[in-house]
């Protein structure tokens, strides 16, 4: 079986959001990719026969409805040493042509669109036609954390038809409804139960989506007229049984309803009520409606986090009348300030002990200078075991994020070394973990303790003087008087000797002073870095930049 180093994978459309998730998960274990598609400028990045013949594996990632077209020009081209796959949404119109080929050939249906992480999500597989490609293919699926789920064409589309189509068009009517009825959907979410909001969200989230492609996935299924057909009688005996008033027959259809779902209402019920509780927190109108966002509202991570608590206080320090909106992961309050639906966000950027965040400079880097620091400010930070349990010695697992873990390293190794440490996206969700089991406990800080989560230990971190620097991240925000530093990102265009003495010379010759330089390891491509500076700000730093320019990429991150 060859190894993944030696398989080149060629995604048609692999600019697309599905293309580039599967194209950085396959770099990362080894393959090869290429891709063909279109670059923003309209300009080819690759010709469709050219990737088929320089791949081993080719995966078809277009919109359904050019799905045919593109997969009758591969076809001829395809050889008995290759494997041929799509990730169209109905799997019976594809694979009839792929079938045609001489290669393996499989038909993939991805359940997710933009996402960070692959772990735990579904994706269907139809083997029409399996060898050693699909094995080693399979392999890295599951390797990704994705749950394959095999099945055949026709299964798969029936099965499509009920959990997409029906309910894609269900939230059609519902939005038809409302629009008929005159009813703003934002006024019935800030008056509705948790369920009538969660599918308000639901339908909202389609419609904000590609509406071509749930049009073309309804139409391109041809069990979709079926199933809709059998709602379409469903809502209508429902709807004469309101108008005649038979309550017993009505209850009767609610009951068989219920036996129909049996036991899984339960383990329903309780995944709503997780979901619910976070449609009802303080904050979560915010994440929902750009309005608000835009009227002032800051971006943090977990609304109990060290981060959350931060955030407070720099906010009261200067009297800031600001909501905060809390957000799961530093990356989704950069994607929320850059597309203007909060003012501007909060995030850590160096620990004492642990050193700087690269996360958050990876996403200052990616910026490309849109999102900048305009302030910084330091929080000592002080963690707590916060568990339902009041024994150390009854903690199996452990949720922190991964800078707490870091920052109570020797805490847990000395009272925890037999328990599991699983590291989570903030520390609100390692709460929220911890109240749905005994035997776990999170780390956080010891004020988010109440209820039946009591403080185990305090004090934990490793130094006394554990501090966090964090920084104040925003769109073309005006400078302070005060402003005493600027952050930059350097990288060189060729990989030779003697490039960043050259740089540093650029600052030396300049007389400016340099506080901090690292390199930072890219995500994009092992062996990529670029070096973090922080530098004094003085009158000749924009010169200094301007003649550094001349030898290497420059990003300014900010200035405070």
């Amino acid at each position: 079986m060859k190894k993944a180093s030696k398989i080149t994978i060629g995604i048609v459309g692999g600019r697309g959001i599905l293309g580039q998730i599967f194209r950085k998960n396959f770099e990362a274990a080894g393959f090869e990719v290429i891709v063909s598609g279109r670059k923003p400028d309209g300009k080819k990045v690759l010709s469709t026969s050219s990737l088929v013949k320089k791949s081993d594996i080719v995966l078809v990632s277009v919109f359904l409805k050019s799905t045919e077209k593109i997969l009758r020009e591969i076809v001829p081209k395809m050889r008995k040493n290759q494997l041929l796959a799509d990730f169209t949404s109905v799997k019976e119109m594809p694979l009839e042509i792929m079938q045609k080929a001489k290669s393996e050939v499989i038909g993939l249906h991805p359940m997710f669109g933009e996402v960070e992480s692959l772990g735990g999500k579904n994706i269907f597989a139809v083997v029409a036609r399996g060898g050693k490609l699909w094995k080693i293919l399979r392999k890295s699926l599951d390797d990704f954390g994705l749950r394959v789920h095999e099945i055949s064409a026709s299964q798969h589309d029936e099965l499509a038809a009920v959990h997409q189509s029906a309910t894609h068009l269900l939230s059609l009517a519902f939005a038809q409804l409302l629009r008929q009825s005159k009813i703003h959907p934002r006024h019935i979410f800030e008056i509705a139960s948790p369920s009538a909001q969660l599918f308000l969200l639901t339908t909202g989230r389609i419609l904000a989506q590609d509406l071509e492609m749930y049009a073309d996935i309804s139409l391109k299924n041809k069990f979709s007229a079926e199933k809709i057909q059998m709602l379409a009688e469903i809502l209508d005996e429902i709807a004469w049984t309101i108008k005649t008033q038979d309550r017993k027959k009505l209850l009767t259809e609610f009951e068989g309803a219920a036996r129909s779902f049996g036991k899984w209402s339960a383990f329903a019920n309780s995944e709503s009520s997780r979901v619910f509780e976070n449609l009802t927190a303080e904050t979560s109108i915010e994440k929902i409606q750009p309005k608000i966002f835009q009227r002032g509202s800051v971006a943090t991570l977990g609304e109990q986090s060290q981060t959350a608590l931060a955030a407070r206080e720099f906010l009261q320090k200067r009297k800031i009348k600001k909501n905060l909106a809390s957000l799961a992961t530093n990356s989704e309050i950069f994607e929320a300030v850059t597309r203007k639906k909060a003012i501007f966000g909060i995030v850590p950027i160096e620990n004492s002990t642990v050193g700087l965040v690269r996360e958050t400079l990876l996403n200052l880097f990616e910026a490309q200078g849109k999102i900048q620091i305009f302030a910084e400010f330091e929080r000592k930070i002080e963690h707590a075991l916060i568990s339902q349990e009041t024994k150390l010695g009854a903690i199996e697992k452990v949720f922190a994020h991964p800078q707490a873990a870091a920052q109570s390293a020797k805490f847990l190794a000395r009272k925890l070394p037999h328990a599991e440490i699983a590291t989570v996206e903030n520390a609100s969700r390692a709460l929220e973990l911890t109240r749905e089991s005994r035997k776990v406990a999170a780390i956080t800080s010891a004020e988010f303790a109440g209820g039946k989560l009591k403080v185990l230990a305090r004090n934990i971190e490793d130094s006394k003087d554990n501090v966090t620097r964090f920084v104040a991240i925003g769109r073309n925000f005006p400078l302070s008087k005060k402003t005493t530093k600027a952050a930059i990102a350097f990288f060189f265009r060729e990989n030779k000797a003697g490039q960043l003495a050259a740089a540093l010379n650029v600052f030396s010759e300049h007389n400016i002073n340099l506080a901090r330089l690292e390199s930072i390891p890219t995500t994009k491509k092992h062996g990529e870095f670029f070096f973090f500076v922080e530098a004094e700000r003085t009158k000749k730093l924009a010169v200094a930049l301007t003649n550094l320019r001349k030898i290497a990429n420059v990003v300014e991150l900010g200035n405070y």
